[in-house]
């Protein structure tokens, strides 16, 4: 009687342990998952707002080579590199529901993820302390 109370109890056990454990999908990691790894740099649009605060945007396209890779390290390592001559390293902090603070040592970024999946990733950040204020819009693929 005591083996058949134990192995019922150990099924029990089992199917429960199962039961619970249920992969993430895409929809409900976390935005720090998803942002993980090695992102190509299409374009960016900089967008300046003059004293009335009227916008003018420039974009520039980049190359193939051209990319942004948000490391998984202690200290949330970034590396962005555009152009050969142009490497900038810096570390991110994601922040409540779709927000992260990317800080470089030329500017930091408050930054909003307005796309974001396996393959592509866009995302607004200001530049801080810009006066007129100065936004930059990251469009990234894999």
């Amino acid at each position: 009687m005591k083996q058949k109370l134990v192995l019922a109890g150990m099924m029990l056990f089992m199917v429960a342990g199962f039961s619970a454990c249920k992969k993430q999908n895409q929809s409900t990691e976390p935005l720090r998952t998803k942002m993980l790894g090695k992102w190509q740099v299409n374009k960016v649009d900089v967008t300046t707002y003059n004293t009335s605060g009227t916008p003018t945007t420039v974009t520039t396209t980049y190359a193939a080579t051209d990319y942004m890779d948000f490391k998984d390290t202690e200290s949330d390592d970034v590396e962005l590199s555009l152009g050969a001559n142009n490497r900038a390293l810096g570390f991110y902090k994601v922040r409540i529901n779709d927000s992260f603070f990317l800080d470089f040592s030329q500017k930091d970024l408050e930054c909003t993820a307005t796309v974001i999946g396996d393959q592509e990733f866009r995302f607004t950040g200001t530049v801080v302390g810009s006066n007129p204020k100065v936004t930059e819009t990251y469009y990234l693929s894999r």
